[in-house]
C-alpha cells in the first residue's frame, strides 16, 4: 500500500486540455482555470496578490487535498443539485458594457448557468456574478465554499453573509444576496433579475476591505479600459491579431502589481528580471496602460538596478563578465518609448541619475572594446555562461539592444538639456553600429548572414564547449543536467539562435536585404527541430541546458521577423501555432515540452510573451512609432485597425 501524500493534480501548471484566463487589478490577480483533464477541477479559481510571488499550490484558494474543487459553485433547482462538468462547460473572454470579463456557461438541467468574473480597477476584489436563466419562480439555491490554503491561513470563521480566513493574509468571500452559513459553506438565495432569470453576486476580497460597492467598482473598471488602446480586425482572417492583443493587455494588467513588480514567469520563478520588466513596460505603453507602465519602470529604476548601473536578472546583480549587457539596452529603450508616448518629462527628470548610470555602465573599460566600440562579456541573453561554453566575446543581442538603447536615450538626453550625455551615447551607438555592420574583423555580418557571437579575437563562435572546471558539480546537476542536450557528449552548436533576428527587428539591418533574408531562413530551421507540431526553439537544441521544445517567446519573435521579412505564409503559420498554444484563455507558457522537475522548476505563464505579442501588433503589424512628437502608423498587414492612446488623446490607425 502506497500511503504517500500527494498534492491534488490541480497543483500542476501544465495540465493537459486546460486553458488559463487571467484577470486582475494590480492589487489582486485571478486566474480562471478551465480544464477538460479528468483529474483536474473543470472550473477552478486561482487567487493571489501579484506583489507576492508563489507557485500554483501556494495560491490562496488551493487546498492540498481538494485542489481547486471547492472554488466551484453548485446550483440546486427544486431539490436537484448541479455542478459544471467537463462535458457541458464552456469558458471564454467576454465584454459587457465596456468591462472585460471571463464568462463561463454550463447546464443545470433545462437551465443555463452563466458565471462571469472580473477584478475592478483599484480594488483587491474579484466579483463573481452567477445567473440561472429562466429559473424565476423555482426554488433555487447557489452554494459556494471557502477552503483557503492551509499554508497561508490558519483561522477560519464567518459572520452574516461572509466566510473568512486569516493567517499570513486576510481573505473574505461575501454574498450581496441573503445567505446562510454552515461551517465553510455559504448557501445563497438568488434574487430576481431581468427577463425571468435569477442572479447572485459573490465577492472575493483580500486584505482589510470593509465595503464593496459593486456598481461603483464596475464604473471604475469601465473607465479604466476606455482610457487604454484597443485593436480591432476589419477582416475575419485577422481575428487572431486583435483577440490576443486584448488577452495580452488584460493578462499584463492581471499579473503586474500596482508597485510595478511581477513574477517573470507566473508559478515558476518567483523572481524578477530587468529585461523582462522593460519589455512589459514597453507593452503597457503600447496598450495604453501608461500608469502601470510608469510603475514598472519605476520599479526597474529603483529596485531592479543599482547606482553602478547594473540591471538585475533573477532578482540579483551578477556583474563582470557574467553581465547580460542587453538588459541595459532593453531598459534604455523602454524609458525612451515611455517618454515618446506619454511626454512625461518629470519622470525622466526624477530618475535621470539612475538612467545615466545604466547607460554609462555599458561604457566601462571592462565591457567596452575601444577598437571596435562593441561590448564584450562571457554571457548571452539566454543566461548561458562560460561554464556552458560561452567564450569571452561579443553577442548579437548585446550589441543590437544597446545600439537601440543608446540611440533612444541619447535623443531623450538631448531633449532634456543633457548635451554631453547625448553626444557620448550617440557617438557610442554610431561606432557600435558601424563595427557591427562592417568592421573588417569583427563585423556581425559574415558568411552572408548575421552571426550570433564572435570571440574576443574576432573569430565566429560556432560551438559551445562545456567547461565543468568553471563551476561546481552541484551547478551542473541543477543547470546543465546530464540527461539534457548540453550535458551530453558531442557537438553543441551555438547557431542558429532566434536573437540573430534582433538586428532585423530593430532596423539595424534592412529586412529586405539578402543578409536579413538569409538569416531568417537559417532561423527557420529551428521550427520543429526535434519535436512534432511546430514552434521555434530559442536556439539549436544541441546547445540546450533545458529540455528540447518550442518557446512561446522565441516563436513570437520569429513571427515578428516573418512579417518584416515579407514571408506572410510563415507569419500566418506561426501566429496560428501561437493561437493554438495560448488556447481560449490567451495565455502562453514559457516552454512546451517535457521538463525534468526537479531539478528544473515547473513551467509557468510568461508575461514577456504577452508583452512581445503586443509589440508584434504595435511595432510590426501597425508600424506605430513616434517621429517628431507625432504618432505615425505605416501598417505592414491589411485588415487591422486600432484606437491608440497617445499622450493626452487618441489616434485612429487603420490598414
Amino acid at each position: 500500500m502506497n500511503a504517500e501524500q500527494r498534492l491534488h493534480p490541480d497543483s500542476q501548471t501544465t495540465l493537459p486540455e486546460t486553458d488559463h484566463f487571467f484577470v486582475g487589478s494590480g492589487k489582486l490577480s485571478a486566474c480562471i482555470q478551465w480544464s477538460r483533464d479528468p483529474g483536474a477541477t473543470p472550473l477552478g479559481v486561482i487567487l493571489q496578490q501579484p506583489e507576492h510571488f508563489t507557485r500554483k499550490w501556494g495560491s490562496y484558494l488551493f487546498h492540498p487535498e481538494y485542489g481547486l474543487e471547492r472554488t466551484m459553485i453548485s446550483v440546486t433547482i427544486d431539490g436537484v443539485t448541479y455542478h459544471a462538468t467537463g462535458s457541458d462547460l464552456c469558458v471564454s473572454r467576454s465584454e459587457h458594457d465596456g468591462v472585460p470579463n471571463i464568462l463561463a456557461t454550463w447546464k443545470a438541467g433545462e437551465h443555463e448557468v452563466i458565471e462571469s468574473f472580473h477584478c475592478p480597477a483599484g480594488a483587491s476584489v474579484m466579483v463573481r456574478w452567477i445567473c440561472v436563466r429562466g429559473a424565476a419562480g423555482k426554488d433555487v439555491k447557489i452554494e459556494t465554499a471557502l477552503y483557503a490554503n492551509p499554508v497561508i491561513f490558519s483561522q477560519f470563521g464567518s459572520r452574516p453573509n461572509v466566510l473568512y480566513a486569516a493567517g499570513h493574509a486576510l481573505l473574505y468571500i461575501a454574498s450581496k444576496q441573503p445567505a446562510s452559513i454552515n461551517e465553510r459553506f455559504m448557501m445563497i438565495e438568488p434574487e430576481l433579475a431581468f427577463g425571468g432569470d435569477v442572479e447572485a453576486h459573490v465577492v472575493y476580497a483580500v486584505g482589510n476591505v470593509t465595503t464593496v460597492e459593486i456598481e461603483t467598482l464596475w464604473k471604475a473598471e469601465r473607465e479604466y479600459w476606455q482610457s487604454t488602446s484597443s485593436v480591432h480586425t476589419i477582416t475575419t482572417e485577422r481575428e487572431i491579431i486583435a483577440k490576443h492583443f486584448t488577452a495580452s493587455a488584460q493578462g499584463l494588467r492581471a499579473v503586474v502589481a500596482e508597485s510595478g513588480r511581477f513574477d517573470s514567469s507566473v508559478w515558476q520563478y518567483g523572481m524578477e528580471w530587468g529585461r523582462d520588466a522593460s519589455r512589459v513596460a514597453q507593452a503597457l505603453v503600447y496598450s495604453g496602460q501608461f500608469e502601470r507602465a510608469k510603475a514598472v519602470l519605476t520599479n526597474i529604476l529603483t529596485n531592479l538596478s543599482n547606482d553602478e548601473g547594473q540591471v538585475a536578472e533573477a532578482s540579483r546583480f551578477r556583474g563582470g563578465m557574467n553581465s547580460e549587457l542587453d538588459s541595459n539596452g532593453f531598459v534604455l529603450e523602454a524609458v525612451a518609448t515611455y517618454l515618446d508616448w506619454t511626454n512625461d518629462t518629470a519622470f525622466v527628470t526624477d530618475h535621470w541619475p539612475r538612467i545615466k548610470a545604466i547607460a554609462d555602465h555599458l561604457l566601462r573599460p571592462e565591457f567596452l572594446d575601444h577598437d571596435t566600440g562593441m561590448l564584450i562579456s562571457a554571457r548571452d541573453i539566454w543566461e548561458r555562461m562560460e561554464a556552458m561554453g560561452i567564450e569571452r566575446g561579443y553577442d548579437v543581442a548585446h550589441q543590437s539592444m544597446c545600439i537601440e538603447g543608446f540611440d533612444g536615450i541619447a535623443r531623450i538626453a538631448r531633449q532634456h538639456g543633457h548635451g554631453e550625455d547625448a553626444t557620448r551615447w550617440s557617438d557610442a551607438a554610431a561606432k557600435m553600429r558601424q563595427s557591427f555592420l562592417s568592421h573588417p574583423t569583427h563585423s556581425f555580418v559574415a558568411e552572408g548572414r548575421i552571426v550570433k557571437r564572435r570571440t574576443a579575437s574576432g573569430s565566429i563562435q560556432h560551438t559551445l564547449n562545456v567547461d565543468r572546471k568553471k563551476e561546481s558539480s552541484d551547478y551542473f546537476a541543477k543547470f546543465v543536467p546530464s540527461e539534457l542536450p548540453l550535458g551530453t557528449e558531442g557537438v553543441h552548436l551555438l547557431e542558429p539562435d532566434v536573437t540573430q533576428l534582433f538586428p532585423v527587428l530593430l532596423g539595424i539591418v534592412d529586412a529586405s536585404s539578402e543578409v536579413a533574408q538569409n538569416t531568417f531562413k537559417l532561423v527557420s530551421t529551428l521550427w520543429s527541430q526535434a519535436w512534432d507540431g511546430g514552434g521555434i526553439g530559442r536556439y539549436d537544441i544541441s546547445g540546450e541546458p533545458d529540455s528540447p521544445g518550442p518557446w512561446s517567446l522565441a516563436t513570437i519573435m520569429y513571427a515578428q521577423a516573418a512579417l518584416r521579412c515579407g514571408d506572410e505564409a510563415a507569419f500566418i503559420k506561426t501566429v496560428e501555432w501561437l493561437a493554438k498554444k495560448a488556447g481560449d484563455g490567451g495565455s502562453w507558457f514559457e516552454f512546451y515540452g517535457v521538463r525534468p522537475t526537479p531539478p528544473l522548476p515547473p513551467v509557468g505563464i510568461l508575461p514577456w510573451s504577452w508583452a512581445e505579442w503586443i509589440i508584434l501588433v504595435m511595432r510590426d503589424v501597425l508600424g506605430a512609432r513616434v517621429v517628431d512628437d507625432e504618432l505615425i502608423c505605416t501598417p505592414r498587414l491589411s485588415g487591422v485597425s486600432a484606437r491608440l492612446r497617445f499622450r493626452d488623446s487618441f489616434v485612429e490607425c487603420a490598414a
